[in-house]
């Protein structure tokens, strides 16, 4: 009889049940006796936390208030942890988890998907998850407020140049890029010889100014105007003004050396180029490719005369090159030479004169690790130049009619890279003769940055998208100063790098964007882990 009951019974559970004390529904044993839906029902763990919070961006700048203004991302760490801020009542409840819900940037909406847990009935604990929807909204920071007010800078630093061209400030634009030196500017001014940056600070003037000692030979003159007093707090206002001048020569400018400076420098040729310019002047002599440096003391000490700049530059076509050794005085001390510069003597023609004339001049030139015949190239023809008596022994020595100065390039099809451009909030106006010369001076500029390599490596080149620009010409492997796609790309593939691994690092924090179908697979989830355990338990 026993066995037929227990047949009749079926096999023995191996836990106990309880009935529900509101649905009746058969539950595990648990502190409040009730199922999962009925203490849904009964108790709200979410209540009295903010699920619409407001946040403020300023539109000028893309900062946010945290309070005070903190630059973040979208759908970052930093952003999120401002967006927690601003949840009222979040407090009350231990967070468990938050992530990022996909919204479109121009939405103007924020959404967080939370999970909190909570002691509940007879310390029963309750784990829900909850969205939270953040409307952005427009606030201009103090920031953006003191650039449409008048006399709110505090320093003003101004850069000037006296020369007739603007190459030298095109380069300081792209160092400033490249080093993001101007960030703490509150406006920006172009002038037709130099540029103003306004700061609200004057140590962050004096960081520009440090700045412009480090890339530029330049010399600096400071002045202060009295704007506002309080003689019963014994404060001042004061408007502080930095005078940058940048010494007037460029490079590829063709210079003259006072007596003085020359013989101090160990006998170096009164006329030389200039082969580059950061701190110091580089100089070299076009006939031996000996360099040597002048600096800010030099320049400022003696008057060093420009007697050709760029706009003189005539292009010649190479017809024939031979090896030469450099013309070397006994007199003449060693000196650092050019790096893989070689001697040639070369043979070269007027472009505008090829099909005219047979007119043809011989040259000596430190460019013979660069040059071949048919190439063209840019040079100084002192023949044709009015100069004064003090250059006319200088070209009345043999192969010195004409100095190379750098190698140029055919673009039929247009250039594969570009150079980056900061706006200026106010700019002079031009009439168009001053703009064609603005055009032609930023053209030399380009063809100088495409011909130098040690210049390329002090700034930023960006690629130019390949639908807009045709297959250009064969590149010269031989040629190393010329500039070579695998630059520019590989610029454009390491930012590619930086994307992916900041794409890791969001995995990691769980700061993911959320999509209808991962949506519904956390809700499974949820549903399958939701459940009441003993005192002290997990939901």
């Amino acid at each position: 009889e026993l066995g037929e009951t227990m047949s009749s019974v079926g096999p023995i559970a191996d836990y106990a049940t309880v009935a529900c004390c509101m649905c009746s529904a058969s539950i595990q044993p648990n502190p409040t006796n009730m199922c999962v839906q009925c203490i849904r029902t009964t108790v709200d763990i979410t209540e009295g936390i903010a699920t619409k919070p407001t946040m403020y961006q300023c539109r000028g700048c893309l900062r946010w208030l945290k309070p005070g203004w903190v630059k973040a991302d979208y759908e970052s760490r930093e952003l999120m942890a401002i967006c927690l801020r601003k949840v009222q009542g979040l407090g009350k409840v231990k967070l468990v988890d938050a992530s990022w819900i996909w919204t479109e940037i121009h939405s103007r909406r924020l959404k967080l998907k939370l999970t909190v847990q909570k002691e509940v009935i007879n310390g029963a604990i309750l784990q829900q998850s909850f969205a939270v929807e953040f409307s952005v909204k427009n606030q201009q920071c103090v920031d953006c407020q003191a650039l449409y007010t008048n006399s709110t800078w505090k320093a003003v630093v101004q850069v000037r140049q006296r020369v007739e061209h603007k190459r030298t400030f095109f380069h300081l634009e792209q160092l400033l890029l490249k080093h993001n030196a101007h960030q703490y500017a509150i406006n920006v001014q172009g002038h037709k010889d130099g540029i103003d940056f306004f700061y609200g600070e004057q140590n962050n003037a004096a960081r520009m100014i440090s700045f412009l000692e480090n890339v530029t030979p330049c010399r600096t003159k400071s002045s202060k105007k009295l704007v506002g007093a309080d003689n019963h707090s014994n404060t001042y206002n004061f408007h502080y003004s930095y005078l940058v001048t940048i010494v007037p020569m460029c490079k590829d400018d063709l210079v003259l050396l006072p007596k003085k400076l020359a013989e101090t420098m160990g006998q170096f040729p009164r006329v030389c180029l200039v082969q580059r310019v950061n701190s110091n002047v580089i100089l070299v002599d076009p006939f031996s490719a000996q360099t040597a440096e002048a600096n800010i003391e030099h320049c400022g000490r003696h008057a060093i005369r420009v007697l050709l700049d760029g706009k003189r530059l005539t292009k010649f076509t190479v017809l024939g090159i031979e090896p030469a050794l450099p013309v070397r005085k006994a007199t003449m001390p060693h000196r650092r030479r050019m790096r893989k510069a070689r001697m040639a003597e070369v043979t070269l023609a007027r472009e505008r004169d090829l099909g005219k004339n047979d007119e043809t001049v011989v040259a000596m030139t430190h460019l013979g690790h660069l040059l071949k015949t048919g190439d063209s190239v840019l040079g100084y023809h002192l023949t044709n130049e009015n100069l004064d008596e003090e250059v006319g022994d200088f070209v009345s020595s043999p192969f010195r009619d004409v100095i190379l100065v750098r190698k140029t390039y055919s673009h039929d099809k247009g250039r594969f890279w570009k150079l980056d451009e900061f706006e200026k909030d106010a700019e002079v106006e031009l009439n168009r003769r001053e703009r064609e010369n603005v055009e032609r001076d930023y053209e030399r500029y380009m063809q100088q940055v495409e011909a130098d390599r040690e210049l390329r490596k002090q700034i930023s080149v960006l690629p130019v998208a390949e639908g807009s620009i045709g297959e250009g010409e064969s590149e010269d492997e031989s040629d190393e100063e010329r500039i070579k796609r695998e630059e520019v790309f590989s610029d454009e593939q390491t930012e590619e790098d930086e994307s992916e691994i900041v794409t890791s690092m969001r995995k990691n924090f769980n700061i993911l964007r959320f999509d209808d179908d991962s949506e519904d697979e956390d809700e499974q989830k949820e549903s399958k882990g939701d459940g009441l355990e003993g005192v002290g338990g997990d939901v």
